[in-house]
């Protein structure tokens, strides 16, 4: 057996070939998945990430009271929604004893979870007792996170919906 530095036969060898071969492809697909990850960061990154982290507490307390409230609510969206359209969005609040919530303002904020960029809100105006209204136009087909943000003096309460908006036919 000869072994020295100078001794090519393991050169010869395929599976030395063959593992220099998974080494470098195993390499190169991490330098590719990293340049990747930095060039092109995902679209769902909050840019204040550090703010929002240090309300956490405050949003915890935020739900607590909105318990105590004891109010409920209901989204009442069009049963076929599209985009290009406008269409009348309703909410209905009610306290612990079934019986509507005069507000001081109600505000609906639309979510778009793959593009923050067309994210908007609308002022949502007394309709009937209890029931508040809006008409809004998606211009974009998918799916919406529907947050309506309802206030009476200190009192604030939330209601959260996900919808899936279709295109215009």
């Amino acid at each position: 057996m000869n072994i020295s530095q100078k001794n090519s036969e393991a050169l010869k060898n395929p599976w030395v070939w063959a593992g220099l071969a998974f080494l470098c492809t195993f390499v190169t697909m991490n330098i590719i998945f990293i340049y990747h990850a930095f060039s092109s960061p995902p679209n769902l990154v909050l840019e204040n990430f550090y703010e929002r982290g240090r309300t956490y507490d405050e949003m915890q307390e935020r739900l607590e009271r909105e318990r105590e409230l004891g109010w409920s609510g209901l989204i009442m969206a069009p049963v076929d929604s599209q985009t290009g359209v406008e269409q009348r969005w309703e909410v209905l609040i009610q306290n612990k004893e079934g019986e509507a919530v005069q507000l001081d303002t109600v505000e609906l904020f639309a979510y778009r979870p793959s593009d923050a960029r067309e994210d908007f809100s609308v002022s949502m105006h007394a309709a009937e007792n209890g029931v508040y209204a809006a008409d809004i136009n998606f211009n974009l087909p998918g799916n919406w996170d529907i947050i309506v943000e309802a206030r009476r003096g200190e009192d604030e309460f939330a209601i959260t919906r996900r919808m899936f908006i279709s295109r215009q036919d």
